[in-house]
């Protein structure tokens, strides 16, 4: 025999590659099997998942009670804080002048509008009683004619 004759032919490197892949699919899934048999007899899905977030909670609690995370919780507030003081004074210094009435100005007429109600009740208590206890809108009257409210949209 010759050189040439002793020589073995070439397989397919197509079916060499599937065979070894099926192989190797085969015995990582019946490996796959097995462990999750011996998981599921050593131990329960529950109390794994529940030592696991205690782990968690655990880390995390650690986490936020450190001082470089409370540290940044303090300058998070303090910017907060220093950014809602800005944005106050922005806001007075804009509305103002172009006659926005702010929350002060809308607190500071409800409380003339207290005195001067506070004002009328004790009038009418020095007069006696009044002759209707029925208010202005009940009556008819329109709002514009009440002289509290003239004085209050005149500020």
């Amino acid at each position: 025999m010759s050189d040439s004759d002793e020589r073995p032919t070439p397989a397919d490197p197509a079916a060499a590659m599937a065979a070894f892949w099926g192989q190797w699919l085969e015995q990582s899934s019946r490996g796959t099997q097995a462990l999750w048999e011996a998981m599921q007899s050593a131990c329960d899905p529950q109390q794994a998942r529940g030592a696991w977030l205690d782990a968690v909670s655990r880390s995390l609690e650690d986490f936020m009670r450190g001082p470089a995370f409370l540290e940044a919780m303090k300058r998070n507030l303090k910017a907060l804080s220093d950014m809602k003081s800005l944005h106050g004074q922005i806001v007075q210094g804009t509305a103002g002048p172009a006659g926005v009435p702010t929350v002060g100005d809308i607190s500071g007429l409800f409380e003339r509008l207290k005195s001067t109600e506070q004002a009328i009740r004790s009038a009418e208590g020095h007069r006696g009683p009044a002759r209707s206890h029925r208010s202005p809108a009940r009556v008819g009257l329109p709002l514009r004619s009440i002289p509290s409210l003239d004085l209050l949209r005149s500020r």
